[in-house]
């Protein structure tokens, strides 16, 4: 009895042209453009792409502390702001 495998498909997010030095950058600037858009529009809408298991530890640390994700990630985040001597409150 023959199997048949299931391909495996690869995330395009890994799978990515070679691109030269000029399209790099100009690739970047776009990207850096579209986030300060979304920053200047509402910051709170910038999607972020991270691991599925990572959001699923962070998720079980901010139940087990007994706040909401977003409260508990922008905790995180303020935690290391103030670590660097970021004052993001100033602007």
């Amino acid at each position: 009895m023959e199997r048949k495998m299931k391909e495996k498909e690869i995330s395009g997010w890994y799978a990515q042209k070679e691109l030269t030095p000029e399209e790099k950058a100009a690739q970047m600037q776009a990207i850096e453009a579209w986030y300060e858009k979304k920053h200047r529009q509402n910051y709170r809408t910038v999607p972020l792409e991270i691991p599925g298991k990572m959001m699923l530890a962070l998720g079980k640390m901010a139940m087990d502390r007994g706040v909401n994700f977003s409260e508990f990630i922008e905790g995180i985040l303020e935690d290391h702001l103030r670590q660097k001597k970021v004052n993001w409150k100033k602007g």
